[in-house]
């Protein structure tokens, strides 16, 4: 505690240890005044304030049905609860006066808004308004709002912003004078104070003329650019999530102040101008050479998927089969590259409006690829935007997983149209709505559907599953529900938690009801919150409901130990005797001496676990036998069947769809690896995975003997299966990152170079993107990575040669072909083939690979020779690389992140790249302050693999005198992790290296 907390209770001990209370004169007379003043402001509410009806009441939860007139609902708080400026009332008129009482910066629900009509005009050119008006834009702004509390102050957000003129008048056209405004930075308000009281219950017409900014930032209305030849094309685009929009207009920059937008656009009369509505009509310009583009009315929404697009642009279009027009843009030169998003999109959208039951609300959707985007893309309602990569597919340059990410993208936006824009989260605590259930949809559902033979639904377990367990394992994770208030907290919890935990979290509940219950439940939700808000308990409302009369499932009390406290659950299942097991539960950490956060939530971590279960005898991996496991007690698992032998293995959590990890007894798991050894293919694909991930992050813990886990990879030459391969190279992994500096990389070296080599031969480097099933070509690609990364020299001379072809294709080709003309290394296995070319080369390779990044135009190609870049082995490269990557003119800012985490993962640019992170910190911060997860994503990454004293004590001290922002929680993380690696270190280093030296081939072979 503080000293004055400590005086403050030594106070309150002396007082009741004398047995009675003792004040001051002063603190008697304010205490007198005090309550006058209250019973006299309580007096006056109750003579003067109107009578409300019960219809007219505001309740802070939604009702059982659509509501047809508008109270607002006013939502519940989050913690810490907000508090208001102090108010004084006369007759039915309240004025805002100054406080001291601390408030997070929340609006008040005095003012509701109802629609805005807004005008833009970006000067982006010299030639369109002077040299003094470039990079700007001009702005004008209706808002119509209705007045549900009696005020004389007008309180919008507004960023970057300066106003010109603003008016205000009532519906009936009477002016009411504004004596002016005054700015609050700390919260990003402008407050417009009037001479008049507005009345409750009336409508109001704001209208604001402004100046903004197009800056060079990647948030609110900024401007971006490409080069088209020698020319640079510029363009404004934006992006508004989480709290932009106010660089872009005044307004109620909150998500459940939803309106409804009425856009036009000025601008040159050869660029595009989208909006979030189809465009209705062009007007000449009265400037010559410009025209005023207008757009339909969108849809009651929220701010941040407000969104505009200005620039040159080509498209593709098609149809749906629901009569949707759908349009892909992008540069020009790249508009080919768009007819596979094109066609999922189009799939997409249709599957869609039949899964949500629900036709898609707009007559149009736009994608649009921009060349600098901070996100992945944006779910803008009408308009989603893009980052390149993320849209654009070419299949003579680009690989299977681009591929593949283009579709998850876009299927993780298109299910945004209905989860995130139809119905939004009332607050950024409950962002999971949104993100959790896109996520989910992206691939289980979306891609699924659309290409089928991927298997979307087996990679989830390695994609999503498997990756937010080690991240939710540590002491400083979040709840998926968490309270937030700043911006940086709101982009802080833009991260796996929110995204994958939330997407597993909703493929477990989809199990546990079934797909008909849990889809109805769905329909109902978006039903009954269309063009509205919601909150979790909500959809848990609305599921239940579907569950009534088929099962008897209570969702909010299942659900909530799920998302109202962080991490989750190891369940140790013993066996008591030949048929019947003991299964308990406890709160699973990596590193159980930190302790945890216990703030969020009074459930002790504790859980509803739904276990699935089966056995070696006669097994069932479609329907298995299941039990609820309670909080706090043990369950007994009994084989319905009967059938089980003694000495049968036993399987829990079949096809890993609970959120939980599982530890047996020692005999337990021997069974079960020599099941794996006998005969894999017995086990799921999924739970072949899951054995091996359970096994090693145990291991890492010490709730299960190392030599167990490992064991469990000596059938591995005989593994054909993608997930469980990418389930153990992410188990080696942390090893290998760990011994990266230690004796014990040799042994471990040769015995993972042993076990892929039946699968590094089996796949050979003869690559047919046309016939190979698509997860033979990602198999292919971790066989040739895996065997390179551990020195087989075979492959390393096989990369070596093709890219040393490639470099000599180069300089003979006069005729200037396309480079995939002359380049002869396949589009699956660039990355393996750039990295490993570089690093086995010199300087001469790596100032081939550094132009060759200069010189492509793809999006996704400049990618992977980022990565690739930083494979060299001379630090003064790596050095010189760092410095490249802050220079935008080399690198886009949104790309330096790439850089500075791709030279850490290299272990000698490791130290490289966490000095040059603290040299560079403040040119960090403003390329991301306003990224979801930016800053904090290079934060966790640069730190990953520290494992020393030293480097803990460096990372503790940089925090002093910093404003951390959005990075706060992962450097909190990043010390949790440094920890246990640390302590990893101490307790296990030498019991798994003397395992590899025994379990590898000699030296030699």
């Amino acid at each position: 505690m503080t000293k004055q907390e400590f005086n403050i209770e030594s106070a309150e001990k002396e007082d009741k240890e004398s047995g009675g209370i003792f004040l001051t004169t002063f603190q008697l007379v304010f205490i007198g005044v005090t309550a006058a003043c209250v019973i006299t402001a309580v007096g006056c509410m109750c003579a003067l304030l109107p009578d409300r009806s019960c219809d007219e009441v505001r309740v802070t939860e939604p009702p059982e049905e659509p509501m047809t007139t508008t109270p607002r609902m006013t939502p519940e708080r989050t913690e810490p609860p907000v508090t208001e400026p102090r108010r004084t009332t006369e007759g039915d008129m309240t004025t805002i006066a100054p406080t001291e009482e601390p408030w997070n910066g929340r609006l008040s629900y005095d003012l509701i808004p109802d629609s805005y009509d807004l005008y833009l005009r970006p000067y982006l050119y010299p030639e369109d308004g002077g040299e003094d008006k470039r990079f700007t834009f001009d702005g004008r702004v209706t808002i119509h709002f209705r007045c549900d509390v009696a005020t004389n102050v007008i309180t919008l957000h507004l960023l970057d912003i300066e106003l010109d003129i603003y008016t205000l008048s009532d519906t009936d056209g009477n002016d009411i004078s504004i004596s002016g405004h005054t700015l609050e930075a700390k919260y990003e308000f402008v407050h417009f104070n009037l001479d008049s009281y507005l009345e409750a219950g009336k409508d109001y017409v704001l209208y604001i003329e402004y100046l903004g900014q197009l800056r060079a930032g990647l948030s609110g209305f900024y401007r971006s650019s490409y080069q088209q030849g020698n020319e640079t094309r510029w363009l404004a685009t934006t992006q508004m999530q989480a709290t932009s929009a106010r660089q872009a207009l005044p307004c109620f920059d909150e998500p459940d102040f939803k309106a409804v937008f009425r856009t036009e656009i000025e601008h040159r009369d050869d660029m595009v101008a989208l909006s979030n509505g189809m465009e209705t009509r062009t007007n000449e310009s009265e400037i010559e050479g410009w025209t005023i583009s207008r757009y339909l009315p969108t849809p009651k929404m929220s701010t941040y998927l407000l969104a505009f697009v200005v620039g040159y642009f080509d498209k593709l279009e098609t149809w749906t089969d629901n009569d949707i027009l759908l349009r892909v843009w992008s540069r020009p030169e790249a508009v080919n590259n768009t007819q596979y998003s094109l066609e999922i999109g189009s799939n997409l959208t249709t599957y869609f409006e039949e899964y949500f039951n629900i036709s898609f609300p707009l007559e149009k959707q736009d994608m649009i690829a921009v060349p600098d985007f901070s996100a992945g893309a944006m779910e803008n309602w009408g308009l989603i935007i893009y980052r390149e990569t993320n849209l654009l597919y070419d299949s003579a340059v680009n690989s299977a997983s681009n591929k593949q990410r283009v579709a998850e993208v876009v299927s993780h936006e298109l299910a945004h149209m209905w989860f995130g824009n139809l119905v939004t989260c009332e607050w950024w605590d409950d962002l999971w709505l949104n993100e959790g259930f896109a996520t989910y949809m992206e691939g289980t559902i979306g891609v699924n559907h659309a290409e089928p033979s991927w298997l979307m639904r087996e990679q989830f377990v390695t994609i999503d599953l498997q990756s937010v367990f080690e991240p939710d394992a540590l002491g400083t994770s979040h709840p998926v529900q968490v309270p937030v208030n700043h911006p940086d907290e709101i982009n802080e919890i833009f991260d796996s938690i929110s995204y994958s935990k939330g997407a597993s979290i909703n493929r477990m509940l989809n199990n546990i009801l079934g797909e008909d219950v849990y889809t109805s439940g769905v329909n109902n939700y978006l039903q009954t919150h269309r063009e509205d808000n919601a909150k979790t308990d909500d959809l848990w409302n609305a599921l239940t409901e579907a569950d009534k009369n088929i099962g008897d499932n209570d969702v909010k009390k299942i659900m909530d130990t799920w998302t109202l406290q962080m991490g989750y659950p190891v369940v140790n299942v013993r066996r008591l005797n030949e048929t019947h097991f003991n299964a308990s539960q406890e709160h699973f950490l990596i590193n159980p001496e930190a302790g945890v956060d216990d703030r969020y939530t009074d459930l002790g971590y504790q859980w509803y676990v739904y276990l699935t279960y089966t056995q070696e005898t006669d097994p069932n991996f479609e329907e298995p036998d299941n039990i609820w496991m309670e909080p706090y007690m043990t369950t007994t698992l009994v084989p319905v069947s009967n059938n089980m032998s003694d000495d049968d293995w036993f399987l829990v959590n079949i096809k890993q769809y609970g959120y939980y990890r599982v530890n047996y007894d020692n005999d337990n798991w021997a069974r079960l690896s020599q099941q794996l050894t006998n005969d894999h293919k017995v086990l799921p694909t999924e739970n072949r995975a899951q054995l091996i991930n359970d096994a090693f992050t145990l291991a890492r813990v010490g709730r299960v003997d190392y030599p167990i886990a490992l064991n469990l990879t000596l059938y591995m030459e005989q593994e054909e299966g993608y997930v469980p391969w990418e389930a153990t190279l992410g188990g080696i992994s942390y090893i290998r990152d760990m011994f990266s500096r230690y004796y014990g990389y040799g042994p471990l070296e040769r015995y993972m170079r042993e076990k892929v080599q039946a699968l590094y031969e089996s796949l050979g480097w003869i690559d047919d993107p046309d016939n190979d099933p698509h997860l033979d070509q990602f198999n292919r690609e971790n066989a040739i990575a895996t065997s390179c990364r551990y020195r087989n020299q075979d492959c390393l001379d096989q990369a070596s040669t093709l890219f040393s072809q490639y470099m000599t294709n180069d300089a003979n080709n006069v005729d200037n072909e396309p480079d995939y003309m002359i380049n002869p290394i396949s589009p699956n296995l660039k990355s393996v083939v750039y990295s490993y070319g570089i690093q086995e080369g010199g300087q001469v390779e790596w100032e081939f690979g550094w132009r060759k990044y200069q010189e492509t135009t793809d999006s996704s190609e400049k990618v992977k020779w980022l990565v690739a870049l930083s494979y060299s082995q001379a630090p003064w490269i790596l050095s010189r690389y760092l410095d490249y990557s802050l220079d935008t003119d080399l690198v886009r800012s949104q790309d330096s992140s790439t850089v500075i985490v791709s030279v850490s993962r290299n272990y000698i640019g490791r130290s490289i790249a966490w000095d040059y992170l603290r040299s560079n910190w403040d040119t960090y911060v403003d390329y991301y302050r306003t990224s979801p997860s930016g800053l904090g994503y290079i934060v966790t990454e640069v730190t990953e693999d520290f494992n020393t004293q030293l480097e803990l004590e460096e990372v503790v001290a940089f925090k002093e005198g910093k404003d951390l922002g959005p990075a706060t929680r992962a450097y909190d993380q990043a010390i949790e992790v440094i920890n246990t690696n640390i302590a990893w270190m101490k307790s296990s280093a030498t019991i798994v290296a003397e395992w590899f030296e025994d379990a590898a081939p000699p030296i030699g072979e």
